[in-house]
């Protein structure tokens, strides 16, 4: 089939877009107002790898200190383009054009009940005259009221917001344009950009995707969760920069969107169709249904399978499924019925791509609906933070589509514990499987007035042990209460010194001081009746 392929742009030199490579890109953690200290760490994104650097710019006052760090990148010979982020006030996007490549902008503020405000004709306009390329940004969490009405928070409310926009780009024949649908749910992100890519496809559009999971977290679990939620996407083609959202210095993100890029590359053909013919619904996830042979299958959660000794993480040991284990070559033969409630399919990745083997596993479905799936895969990888990326892409491919009852994975060179614990942080950023408490923190930037990795840690120390909850750890009202849509708590910035503690969305202690909140968090968690003693 026809691939989704996006028409390139150039953003000042940059070319993105089409058949150009996918380009990494970042986002400063500094004040914008401090231009030296927001150059300096420009040059360290870029010299680790950044080729487009963003920077927040909520007031004139950013405005024009971006252009004045713009200007210094030039000076000291750095052409990577500069993007200016632009939230609550679409007014500054104006003033914002002239003095940068690029900006990102977020539709939900450029909707009156339902209707576009005259600012984006003007935009566009004024982005044509200075050759500015526009992002439009659209966050799970964070969609207009009159698309709430109408499609709920929803994927498909999602990609009305961006094609809203979209559309009167395409009128105003305005090229220049990168669209991305984020969430901190890398099953909710797959499915918002496979229905905005399909949906462009039905209106003769191509625009440039931006892919990105918000506010991943930090160590293993942010890169795992942004794998997850970009893997699947880069494998069926989708996808020319990404951005991975680490609560870590900003830096530190490049080389982790390098690896991604380079272990997942955009293929140029598919051995199936993306949106159609499939064994699972592409735009909406729903785990396959089997019966339960041997404890796996029959809807419950995943098993991880291991040939080594009983670990508190293994679910079964391969002795426990003699006998019931039908190994089907899925690379020779045709799919051979198997009998109800008997057999599990047992499928080993082996040399094949992971593209191969969910084709394969979509035709042996359409013929055995019943049969419990296992996925065997090995590995040689003597580096535990690519095996991890490696196997999150992989993994993520099948599970965001809930094909697999069970997960077999050897590699001699790493422990048994390292690959269980990498495994379950997989499940739980794909959503198949919950065993700790997950959080949802954002990278922070020059809106965050306090230390948000030193905070994260802290509530991750006092809250690890409540495993059925996620919990917002977020920098400024801006990304907060959008973007950590599925938390059940949320600790938020609200300026200096100041946090606000959330019960979902609704914020039940305002402004409080910093040394206070987090006391104020397990308050608020025990008056909900969801705090267990550890």
């Amino acid at each position: 089939m026809e691939l989704y392929r996006s028409h390139p742009i150039i953003i000042n030199s940059l070319h993105l877009g089409g058949d150009n490579p996918v380009r990494i890109q970042s986002m400063t953690s500094t004040d914008t107002n401090d231009v030296q200290a927001s150059v300096d760490q420009c040059v360290r994104m870029i010299e680790a790898g950044a080729e487009l650097v963003r920077l927040t710019t909520q007031g004139k006052r950013e405005v024009e200190n971006l252009g004045k760090i713009r200007g210094k990148l030039h000076e000291k010979g750095y052409r990577v383009p500069v993007v200016a982020d632009i939230h609550f006030k679409p007014g500054l996007a104006l003033e914002a054009a002239g003095l940068c490549d690029k900006i990102r902008i977020n539709p939900g503020n450029y909707l009156k009940g339902g209707t576009v405000d005259v600012l984006l004709p003007a935009l566009l306009k004024k982005c044509r005259e200075e050759g500015t390329a526009i992002r439009i940004g659209v966050n799970h969490g964070s969609l207009d009221e009159s698309i709430l009405n109408q499609y709920g928070d929803t994927p498909a409310g999602m990609v009305e917001s961006a094609m809203t926009f979209l559309r009167i780009c395409k009128t105003e024949s305005f090229e220049k344009v990168v669209v991305s649908m984020k969430s901190s749910n890398p099953r909710v992100m797959v499915q918002s950009v496979r229905l905005l890519t399909h949906q462009m496809k039905l209106e003769d559009m191509a625009y440039p995707l931006h892919l990105g999971v918000t506010e991943a977290g930090d160590g293993p679990e942010g890169r795992i969760k942004s794998v997850v939620g970009m893997a699947p996407l880069l494998l069926e083609a989708m996808g020319d920069t990404i951005r991975v959202s680490l609560t870590e210095p900003p830096e530190i993100e490049l080389p982790v969107a390098a690896q991604i890029i380079s272990l997942f590359p955009k293929p140029k053909a598919l051995p199936y169709h993306p949106f159609k013919g499939l064994a699972w619904d592409p735009f909406s996830f729903s785990r396959r249904k089997s019966l339960s042979v041997s404890g796996l299958g029959k809807g419950g959660r995943v098993k991880i399978i291991s040939s080594e000794p009983p670990d508190p993480t293994v679910d079964l040991k391969p002795a426990t499924l003699n006998g019931l284990i039908v190994q089907y070559d899925a690379w020779v033969k045709e799919p051979q019925a198997l009998e109800s409630g008997e057999k599990t399919l047992l499928v080993e990745k082996g040399t094949n791509s992971i593209q191969e083997v969910k084709a394969r596993l979509n035709h042996f479905c359409a013929a055995n609906a019943n049969a419990p799936i296992l996925f065997k895969t090995s590995s040689d990888t003597l580096d535990p933070d690519q095996f991890q990326i490696q196997l999150a892409g992989e993994l993520g491919a099948l599970l965001v589509d809930g094909m697999l009852d069970g997960i077999w994975v050897e590699n001699p060179h790493l422990t048994q514990s390292l690959i269980n614990e990498t495994i379950l942080n997989i499940l739980q950023a794909a959503g198949a499987r919950i065993t700790k408490t997950e959080y949802i923190a954002c990278p922070s930037c020059g809106r965050t007035h306090f230390d948000i990795l030193t905070r994260l840690k802290e509530i991750r120390s006092a809250t690890s042990h409540l495993t059925t909850l996620k919990i917002g750890v977020m920098g400024c009202i801006v990304n907060g209460p959008g973007e950590m849509a599925d938390a059940d708590y949320g600790y938020v910035g609200a300026g200096q010194g100041r946090v606000s503690i959330y019960k979902g969305r609704e914020a039940r202690i305002r402004n409080i001081p910093e040394k206070e909140a987090l006391e104020a968090l397990i308050k608020l968690v025990k008056s909900e009746g969801d705090w267990i003693d550890p």
